[in-house]
């Protein structure tokens, strides 16, 4: 064999070799790139992730789907996935593009803007239908509404004052065309039994009473609310406390008002028919007068809320009484001897007469 076909023979053999090892290399390749492209992928669903449309807003208004909707969330990437899902971290957004879309009711696609190439979004619904309505603004006055519920046990609605009196209210063309009234409404939950005040929200309703798609300004109004309490009149007297001094007897009370006006529940005033004035008497020697307060429960309030209380002291008199008492019976025992003494003397006269009469005959 010659050394020029031996060298063929080498070189082929070393071909051959090479030529297994790229083709086991590239299949390793593949292989890898297969396992690769299937990585565990990890999920999760935020809510309440908010449209953003795109249109004309100086020239339209629109409304008539939900603003918010969800987004499901897929990445081999945890990281990544946690950051998007956090809205305080997140990229992305949902976009509603209206652009060139003009007045009337429309079905969008909505879609992903500022996404992580790492991560997938799947948007839930994907579709929203959006009405697209001419902008107008005009001016409304604001009716305050308080419900019976905002009242406590008897209590009724004296007045109400808002503020401001109107609003600015920018909508569609056709929706201010429904629009019967604006009012701001009292939370129903808030309960009170004396004037308060409250801000509310500012709504703009139809005929029914159903709420319409408007943008207000200013949102609230302060409502001022002045309640009316059941009243009853009710009688006063006067309690004495304190420490009597010694040389005082008693004490008498005279009420500059023997009567008094209480509001509140009724089912609290129904309990009250009269209220004791308590009058401190201690150290009170001398007639004198003091302002009391009415007292009163939680909850109930009296008009006026004091009474001026004139205190008369009377003093003791025991020995007073006695020295009377002897003075009394002295001139009843004189008074008793001058009429004896009387009677006396008509009975020597009666005699006396007597025996003249009978000298003469």
């Amino acid at each position: 064999m010659s050394s020029s076909r031996k060298s063929n023979i080498l070189y082929g053999f070393l071909a051959f070799i090479f030529s297994l090892i790229l083709f086991f290399n590239a299949n390793g390749r593949n292989v890898q790139t297969t396992l690769n492209t299937n990585p565990e992928n990890f999920e999760e669903t935020v809510n309440k992730v908010q449209i953003h449309p795109v249109y004309d807003s100086d020239k339209y208004y629109i409304l008539g789907f939900d603003p918010y909707v969800s987004v499901k969330l897929s990445s081999a990437n945890r990281i990544q996935l946690n950051a998007e899902a956090n809205p305080d971290t997140r990229g992305f957004r949902v976009v509603c593009d209206l652009t060139g879309l003009g007045e009337g009711t429309h079905e969008v696609k909505l879609r992903i803007q500022n996404g992580s190439s790492a991560v997938g979004y799947t948007i839930s619904p994907a579709k929203v239908t959006v009405t697209i309505e001419k902008k107008v603004t005009k001016s409304f006055k604001i009716n305050p509404v308080v419900s019976s519920s905002n009242l406590g046990e008897g209590f009724s609605v004296d007045s109400i004052t808002v503020e401001p009196e109107e609003a600015q209210i920018t909508t569609g063309e056709k929706t201010l065309a429904e629009i019967d009234r604006v009012v701001a409404t009292v939370d129903p939950s808030k309960t009170a039994s004396a004037d308060f005040e409250e801000k509310a929200t500012i709504e703009a309703l139809d005929k029914e009473g159903n709420r319409l798609s408007v943008i207000s300004d200013p949102a609230e109004a302060q409502i001022s609310v002045k309640v009316k309490a059941p009243e009853k009149i009710v009688s006063l007297y006067a309690s004495q406390i304190g420490t009597v001094p010694a040389n005082i007897s008693h004490y008498e009370f005279k009420l500059d008002s023997l009567s008094t006006v209480i509001r509140g529940p009724q089912s609290k005033l129904d309990a009250i028919e009269s209220i004791a004035l308590p009058v401190d008497i201690t150290n009170i020697s001398e007639k004198t007068t003091r302002e009391v307060a009415i007292p009163t429960e939680s909850g109930v309030v009296a008009s006026p809320k004091t009474v001026k209380v004139e205190i008369t002291p009377v003093r003791n008199t025991t020995s007073t009484t006695q020295t009377t008492t002897s003075s009394t019976r002295a001139s009843t025992s004189q008074e008793e001897e001058t009429s004896a003494s009387s009677s006396s003397e008509e009975s020597q006269e009666s005699t006396e007469t007597s025996v003249e009469q009978t000298s003469n005959e």
